[in-house]
């Protein structure tokens, strides 16, 4: 989902501010604690819209089971300034209530475990659809109503309706655009009646939607993975079509890589395709997503949700990163495959929106709020580098297996962020405990400091870090580093885990001009500093540095002339031990006879000085 002029913070990719004004403010949490005691197997929807008139007259009946003994009502939400016409089985009447856009229908008996029933719910929806005008025709669409507004429904993260059949009755020449295959226009009356059918199981909290208008219906396909083609339905205003066909065009190109990287598209048997309609964003609605504008991102990022929000849908809202954010994910990987050359921009300016505040966690900690629940620069933004670094965590083959591991263990389902996470450790084998506590419930992120002086034949460095949020103490990763002399030299991934971290980088006979830290930026940071030491080195001769006894046995005695804090000693050989100095005596133990060169230093300041050692074990 996309909502471009509804969400607080900076956009996933046009980097727009967006605000909550406009958006339905029923916040989209499971509020109906009932949800749970039956199981919604199918639901038949007649519905009569016209697009001149913003109503919605219709009647939708459950065919449900029962999850628990004795249960005796059905709750379902929908606003409870809307009207009720009645609710019955069949020819017989069903009592009910209504409180805080819940309905509770009275069954009139008491079901078992199992038991199945049917009841309908005729009702009216007046002033709920979006209607606007577009070269002076009327639109109307359920416009991220989130499905409290235009259908009395079940409306939660426990159960997907298995089937749905949908019947929309409407004027002449005008064309629904609605999930699943489109069974066909029957005209009676001087009307016409459509019949979208969908038999895939559909979390109807705001996947199940329509959107009417004299479409122009364009049509594509593209071929699958498994041999077939797959058709494409494109439902655009007529003035539109030759302004969108280009953007449009690269639809089948997108499919195919989410498929080759995340498995089989989950309705092959149905259909794909986009449905214009006036709201400022864009909906992943389930077989059509409905865009408010068209570019190659919002496209990529609508069709990622097939996969990641509908077929496998978050199981709380809390976990809602699980579907924006991996759909924004998605969409940066489509770039990086089909137009590389924008890759590196796309990462920069998510890590220039993230960045933008200190804190913020990917887990939404509020429920209740939607800026918060659909924040562009937590949920999306950050959510996208969380993605983006796990796979920089575990490689890229074991991201990608664990992405449709994922995928086809929750077919169809709810899940949530620890079950990403088992898919990926079992993959990896990487513990990934503490990278979820830091980059998923934590807030904020590091900046690091590289020190770093060539001794000799390689580059010595020490890693720094701090932290934007005191809610996470260090951000144990891996970072990349990149040593530079008209080219790249050395090339070194180093998994940094605590302050002023020692390393060491070979770099041969290569006298390196400068490090590149993180130069494809897989870490989100921010003011990250370079520092080459200055390095003051006395000569041999000098009085100030002085070690005894030499040769040496045991230990050696420094000078107190120079504050030293290590040495390294160097072998003739090439071996390298490193040694702290906490008092003026320096153990031998471990070196083997022979002639060295310490190197000595000060954390900060680098290297002080060299001297020669013979050691006589």
């Amino acid at each position: 989902m996309i909502l471009r002029n509804y969400l607080l913070g900076l956009f996933v990719i046009t980097s727009l501010a967006y605000t909550t004004t406009g958006l339905c403010q029923t916040p989209p949490v499971m509020r109906n604690f009932a949800a749970a005691e039956t199981d919604v197997h199918y639901q038949d929807m007649q519905v009569e819209i016209d697009p001149a008139i913003n109503k919605v007259a219709g009647v939708v009946t459950f065919y449900f089971t029962s999850r628990i003994d004795q249960l005796n009502r059905f709750v379902v939400d929908y606003q409870d300034d809307l009207p009720i016409v009645s609710i019955s089985r069949g020819n017989t009447p069903l009592s009910f209530s209504r409180s805080d856009d819940l309905i509770t229908i009275d069954l009139g008996k008491s079901l078992l475990i199992g038991e199945q029933d049917t009841l309908s719910i005729s009702y009216e929806s007046e002033g709920t659809l979006k209607q606007e005008m577009h070269s002076g025709k009327p639109v109307v669409s359920t416009d991220l109503d989130l499905g409290v507004l235009w259908y009395p429904g079940k409306r939660d993260l426990t159960d997907k309706i298995d089937s749905v059949d949908l019947y929309v009755t409407t004027p002449p020449n005008q064309y629904v655009a609605g999930n699943g295959t489109l069974e066909g226009i029957e005209e009676i009356d001087d009307k016409w009646i459509h019949h979208w059918r969908h038999r895939h199981p559909i979390a109807t909290t705001y996947l199940l939607e329509l959107a009417i208008t004299n479409y122009t219906i364009v049509t594509d396909s593209v071929l699958l993975r498994d041999g077939r083609m797959l058709p494409l339905y494109h439902y655009l205003y007529p003035e539109s079509v030759a302004a969108l066909s280009a953007e449009l065009a690269a639809t089948p190109d997108i499919l195919q890589f989410f498929e080759n990287h995340f498995g089989a598209y989950p309705f092959a048997d149905e259909k794909y395709g986009h449905a214009q309609y006036t709201a400022g964003g864009a909906l992943e609605v389930q077989t059509m997503s409905f865009m408010g504008f068209f570019n190659f991102e919002v496209i990529a990022h609508e069709m990622a949700h097939q996969w990641f929000g509908d077929n496998v849908t978050f199981g709380s809202w809390s976990d809602i990163w699980m579907s924006e954010g991996m759909a924004e994910y998605l969409s940066g990987l489509a770039v990086e495959a089909l137009r590389p050359t924008e890759w590196n921009g796309v990462k920069t300016s998510k890590i220039n929106s993230i960045t933008s505040q200190p804190g913020g966690s990917v887990y939404v900690t509020d429920t209740t709020d939607l800026s918060v629940i659909f924040d562009g620069r937590l949920t999306y933004n950050k959510g996208f580098y969380l993605a983006h670094m796990l796979r920089w965590m575990v490689g890229d083959t074991a991201f990608f297996q664990a992405c449709r591991n994922y995928l086809q263990d929750h077919d169809a389902a709810f899940a949530r962020t620890s079950d990403f996470q088992e898919h990926l450790e079992a993959v990896s084998g990487i513990a990934l405990e503490g990278f979820f506590a830091d980059w998923f419930y934590g807030q904020g992120y590091p900046s690091y400091t590289v020190s770093w002086e060539q001794v000799q034949d390689s580059v010595i460095l020490w890693i720094d870090q701090v932290q934007s949020d005191p809610s996470v103490s260090y951000f144990e990763m891996p970072v990349s580093i990149k040593a530079y002399r008209f080219g790249i030299v050395a090339d070194t991934v180093f998994q940094h885990t605590y302050e002023h971290q020692r390393f060491a980088m070979y770099v041969g006979t290569n006298q390196v001009s400068q490090l590149l830290f993180d130069q494809d930026k897989w870490i989100l940071s921010k003011g990250n500093k370079i520092i080459k030491l200055i390095t003051a080195v006395p000569s041999l001769d000098s009085d100030s540095l002085v070690i005894y006894p030499n040769p040496a046995s045991h230990f050696i005695e420094l000078s107190n002339e120079v504050a030293i804090d290590e040495i390294e000693f160097v072998h003739a050989s090439g071996t390298r031990i490193l040694r702290e100095v906490v008092d003026r005596r320096v153990s031998l133990e471990g070196l083997v006879s022979g002639h060295y060169t310490l190197v000595m230093r000060d954390r900060n300041k680098g290297i002080l000085g060299r001297r020669s050692l013979i050691v006589q074990q």
